[in-house]
């Protein structure tokens, strides 16, 4: 993660991804960053290949998950990373609650599906477990779109 004068989030190509009372997630070009309101703390979470495309945080805000080319989970007690599975093209991202998330995979694609992660916030050894829900072959003939009804 590079250094900035001031925080990331200022900064001119700073693109938000999610946000709630607590927590800013988003990313400059490849690095995708988290900023805590309250305690004003900056948190670099991954340095990408290509822009990030979606994120979220707990409801709890103790974990977040940003996709782009692979999906990252970085947990904020412990301040660990994860990749998590061998998920690719991550589309969009949605909170079922506050430790289930739903995860798109680029609707366009052959492999497009809708997966969940559901999470285990053990603070000693966090755990989870991922699985197919259903494939996704609503999109491949349509044009591309931001927001994908799924």
């Amino acid at each position: 993660m590079r250094s900035y004068k001031g925080y990331v989030k200022d900064q001119p190509g700073f693109r938000l991804l999610y946000e709630n009372y607590v927590m800013s997630l988003g990313h400059l070009y490849e690095e995708a960053y988290c900023y805590n309101k309250l305690t004003k703390e900056e948190i670099g979470i991954w340095q990408f290949q290509h822009d990030p495309t979606c994120g979220v945080v707990s409801k709890n805000n103790d974990w977040c998950l940003v996709g782009g080319e692979i999906l990252i989970l970085r947990t904020f007690f412990d301040r660990t990373v994860r990749p998590i599975g061998d998920l690719q093209d991550i589309h969009e991202i949605r909170l079922i609650d506050e430790n289930t998330a739903q995860i798109l995979i680029d609707p366009w694609s052959e492999n497009a599906a809708v997966w969940q992660l559901d999470l285990v916030m053990n603070r000693a050894a966090p755990a989870f477990s991922l699985w197919k829900i259903k494939d996704f072959k609503d999109y491949p003939d349509k044009p591309y779109a931001e927001n994908v009804n799924w």
